[in-house]
């Protein structure tokens, strides 16, 4: 009891010892890129649409890609790994931006998720596969530049095929700028 003691004591002065002068980091939000990196930029969000008998359907990004129509990447960050839920119609999630150079008039697009998600329902609940295949689209930088973004929205009862009590993500998407 006494080392217990003895043990607390100590985290509580290492916590207080660190606490007396305020840090010298920059405060505020970080910049996505770099201000001498030339070029418009752009956010990419994801929304799931057509959500028959889904009340939740979760799903986590793990790269986008945004390359030039003949490979050349293209600046991107990845702005969340947080859970996506995916049935709320009213959201569009904020999952990457990236920048496109002058001279660029398409960009191909690649969103690829994690290895599993997870749906629930009315019949049950289960995990997504989303192995298969990333969500891929081709977009005009004019398009981009109406708005400054792309949505992805996420057809999910023509995505989601049932295999057993899991879900297959077979991408079915439409594009909106």
């Amino acid at each position: 009891m006494k080392k217990l003691m003895l043990s607390a004591l100590g985290a509580a002065v290492l916590c207080l010892a660190g606490c007396g002068e305020p840090s010298r980091e920059a405060t505020g939000p970080r910049p996505d890129f770099p201000e001498e990196l030339q070029g418009q930029r752009f956010e990419l969000r994801l929304r799931g649409v057509n959500t028959p008998g889904y009340d939740s359907a979760l799903v986590q990004v793990r790269r986008i890609t945004v390359t030039t129509v003949d490979g050349d990447p293209l600046a991107t960050r990845l702005k969340t790994r947080q859970a996506l839920e995916l049935t709320d119609p009213e959201h569009s999630h904020l999952i990457g931006r990236f920048v496109v150079p002058d001279g660029v008039e398409r960009v191909k697009v690649a969103v690829e998720f994690d290895d599993f998600g997870g749906y629930e329902g009315a019949s049950g609940g289960g995990v997504i596969d989303t192995r298969v295949a990333p969500l891929r689209f081709e977009a005009p930088v004019a398009y981009l530049a109406e708005r400054g973004h792309a949505v992805v929205h996420l057809d999910l009862g023509q995505s989601l095929q049932a295999q057993g009590e899991a879900r297959l993500l077979l991408p079915s998407l439409d594009v909106r700028y």
